[in-house]
């Protein structure tokens, strides 16, 4: 199975230019719960871990996560605190920027107790999805990391950064939490931006084939509207257009391009043991360039709807058969 811990949110998407009375559409969303919905649907197994409120917004949550088959520890989804709210707008390629309020919300209040015994109820956990808001703001971002750091036996990690400049109150300590989210990983993937913010470079090629190299992990980079590259530990690396379909925004994007990442590694079989130790299998560049062409497409039917809705596996199969 799939573990996808951190935050589920709303998102208030702005309508038209910002003024006096600005209309907004509410989408459920965070990359946490992007993510386990683009999996799900792409039909992987798929547990959410990660706290809702017991508010109107987090039934909304809840209900998604039912629709889209996804799997949550019911204990976690009744939270007295308040779902968490982002504000976003967009620019004029449907690109977003947000500003969220997190405080006192429900996913920023899991404990490491509550962390730990969701844990413990999926012994079939394979591999679990970190990052984003969730390891930005305390005190949920160091739960998450001391968990994961004593937790056993533990999964292979894959992380997404997936910066959010807006909530990093320290931006030194948040520096150390990435790192210290790198040497747990196994499969980093980031965008220009994230590693651009992250190490203060323009040279986020060289640097993501760094990151690769030190941390012996494969690093996934994400390029905007120049595709994506993919870098070994090995010191190799594969790239991938993009598929330009109608943009209506570039929400959830990423999310999805993480999802569908995961279930095609997660059916091959990729995330494997060795003994008692979670091990990635050796990827070979053809099961890398394939992964890449899925996400890719995944990515691309969720930037021509609005808001993050990930596609169904038909419709990804139909797109990459039509090219």
């Amino acid at each position: 199975m799939i573990g996808i811990i951190g935050e589920a949110l709303i998102d208030f998407i702005a309508k038209g230019k910002l003024g006096m009375s600005v209309p907004y559409d509410s989408v459920v969303g965070g990359c946490s719960l992007n993510a386990a919905v683009a999996a799900s649907r792409l039909g992987s197994p798929v547990t959410y871990l990660g706290k809702l409120s017991q508010d109107s917004f987090g039934q909304r949550h809840i209900n998604h996560l039912v629709e889209s088959e996804v799997f949550f520890d019911p204990s976690l989804c009744s939270a007295p605190q308040p779902s968490l709210l982002a504000m976003a707008s967009l620019d004029a390629e449907g690109k977003a920027s947000y500003t969220f309020y997190t405080e006192g919300t429900a996913p920023v209040s899991m404990t490491e107790t509550e962390l730990t015994q969701a844990l413990s109820e999926h012994t079939d956990l394979k591999v679990v999805h970190i990052g984003s808001v969730a390891l930005t703001v305390q005190p949920v971002a160091d739960v998450i990391i001391s968990t994961l750091e004593s937790y056993e036996p533990r999964p292979i990690i894959f992380l997404d950064p997936n910066v959010r400049p807006a909530v990093i109150s320290d931006e030194k300590a948040y520096h150390e939490r990435m790192l210290k989210a790198m040497e747990l990983a196994s499969i980093i993937k980031t965008s220009d931006e994230d590693l651009q913010f992250l190490f203060n470079t323009k040279d986020i090629h060289s640097k993501a084939k760094e990151l690769a190299s030190t941390y012996q992990v494969h690093v996934i980079l994400t390029l905007g509207k120049k595709g994506s590259i993919w870098y070994t530990p090995e010191g190799s690396s594969v790239s991938m257009p993009i598929i330009d379909l109608p943009l209506i925004d570039t929400v959830g994007a990423g999310d999805t391009f993480s999802g569908a990442l995961l279930t095609y590694l997660y059916e091959r079989d990729c995330f494997g043991r060795d003994g008692e130790k979670p091990c990635l299998a050796e990827l070979s560049e053809t099961t890398i360039k394939d992964a890449l062409r899925w996400a890719t497409a995944a990515s691309a039917i969720t930037c021509s709807r609005l808001g993050c809705n990930p596609p169904m596996r038909s419709e990804v199969d139909s797109l990459i058969a039509s090219l």
